[in-house]
C-alpha cells in the first residue's frame, strides 16, 4: 500500500507544480486581446497583428505581418496639382482590403492605420483617408511628422528594451525622415530634410541632370554618380540639429534603424542586422552600372541604389560608425499606443 501511494504522491505534486508554472502564462493569453494596425507609409503599406496586454499596452506576441507597395510618394512627386491620382488611390483601397482580410483572420478586436508623409502633403490627403474608412472599414488617422517619430521610438523601445534615454531611432520613408530620442523626459523629433523619394529626384537632376518629367529612375549610376550622391547627402545631413549630432556620437547611444527601408533595402544587401557604414559603402558601390532590370525589388527598383547611398551618406556626415536593424515600424507603435484602443 505504501508502494501505491508514494508514485501517486509524486504524481500529485507534479501536477500541482505544472499548474503554478503555467498560471501566469494562461493568464496573459486570457486577458490579452489581438490588434491589428497598418502603416500608411509613402512608398508601402504594412500590416502587423498581434496580441497586446490591454492594461500594460505591452506586445506579448506578434502573429502575422505583411507588406505590399504602394507608391504614394511617386505618384504625388509626378502630380501637377499635388493630389492622389486614381490609380494609386485604387491601389491603395486595395492593399488596405487585402491586409484587412488578412488580419480578420485572426478576429481582431479592430484594425486601425496610420498614414503619413505622403497624405500629409496631398491635397486629398485627409478626403482620401476618409474615403479607405468608408471603403474598407479600417479607420485612418493621419498622423503629424513628431507623432510618426514617436510611434517608431515606442515600437523599437518595446522590442528591445534599452534605456530610454540612451536610445534614437532612425526612419526613412518615402517621404519623410525622422531622427527620434528622448531628452530630459521629453520627445525630440528631428525632421529630416530629405526622404527615398526627394533624394532619388535630387539625383536624378542635380547629379545626372536630367528632367524628372521624362526620367524616373536614376539607374544605371556611375561610380562618380554614386560617389556625388553619397556626399551630397552627407552634406544634408549636415542640418541636423546639434542635440541630435551629440546624442549620435554619445558612446552609450543605441542607434536603430526602422521602417521598410532599412528592412527590405539596407538589410539584405549588407546581410546583417548590423550595418557598418564601410561594409555598406562597399556593398552599395558594387551595384553600379546596373539597370532597374538588373536590380532586385521590383518596382522599388529605382531607389535599389539610392536608398543605400541616402543612408551611407548621413552616416558618414553623421560619424554613425554602425546602425543595428530592427523590424519594427508605425504599426508596430500603434499596436501599443493606448490612445488608439481606448475607444
Amino acid at each position: 500500500m505504501k508502494r501505491n501511494i508514494i508514485p501517486l504522491f509524486i504524481i500529485l505534486l507534479f501536477g500541482i507544480l505544472l499548474v503554478f508554472y503555467w498560471a501566469p502564462t494562461n493568464k496573459e493569453i486570457t486577458h490579452g486581446e489581438i490588434r491589428a494596425a497598418i502603416d500608411i507609409g509613402s512608398g508601402a503599406t504594412n500590416l502587423k497583428v498581434a496580441e497586446v496586454d490591454p492594461q500594460t499596452n505591452i506586445l506579448l506576441v506578434q502573429l502575422y505581418e505583411k507588406s505590399i507597395p504602394v507608391p504614394y510618394q511617386k505618384h504625388l512627386e509626378q502630380s501637377t496639382n499635388e493630389t492622389f491620382d486614381k490609380q494609386v488611390m485604387d491601389q491603395g483601397i486595395h492593399a488596405i482590403k487585402e491586409l484587412k482580410q488578412a488580419a480578420d483572420q485572426y478576429h481582431v478586436k479592430k484594425v486601425i492605420a496610420v498614414a503619413t508623409a505622403a497624405f500629409r502633403k496631398a491635397k486629398n490627403g485627409e478626403e482620401f483617408a476618409r474615403e479607405i474608412s468608408k471603403e474598407t472599414g479600417v479607420q485612418v488617422r493621419v498622423i503629424n511628422q513628431d507623432e510618426e517619430g514617436i510611434l517608431a521610438f515606442r515600437a523599437a523601445l518595446a522590442l528591445t528594451r534599452f534605456n530610454p534615454n540612451e536610445t534614437l531611432t532612425w526612419d526613412i520613408g518615402g517621404g519623410s525622415m525622422q531622427l527620434t530620442t528622448l531628452s530630459n523626459g521629453a520627445y525630440v523629433v528631428e525632421k529630416g530634410k530629405t526622404a527615398s523619394i526627394p533624394f532619388k529626384n535630387d539625383v536624378i537632376e542635380k547629379i545626372e541632370h536630367r528632367d524628372l518629367k521624362m526620367i524616373q529612375t536614376p539607374n544605371p549610376m556611375t561610380l562618380m554618380q554614386m560617389k556625388e550622391a553619397a556626399e551630397y547627402a552627407a552634406k544634408l545631413s549636415q542640418e541636423t540639429h546639434p542635440s541630435i549630432k551629440e546624442k549620435i556620437n554619445h558612446p552609450k547611444t543605441h542607434i536603430l534603424a526602422v521602417g521598410s527601408l532599412f528592412n527590405y533595402g539596407i538589410k539584405p544587401l549588407v546581410g546583417s542586422n548590423e550595418v557598418k557604414a564601410k561594409e555598406l559603402d562597399k556593398k552599395v558601390m558594387q551595384l553600379a552600372g546596373k539597370t532597374d532590370a538588373e536590380l532586385t525589388g521590383g518596382s522599388l527598383a529605382e531607389v535599389a541604389v539610392t536608398n543605400p547611398l541616402l543612408v551611407l551618406g548621413f552616416m558618414q556626415g553623421l560619424h554613425m560608425d554602425h546602425v543595428e536593424v530592427i523590424s519594427v515600424n508605425n504599426a508596430d507603435g500603434a499596436l501599443a499606443y493606448p490612445a488608439y484602443w481606448n475607444n
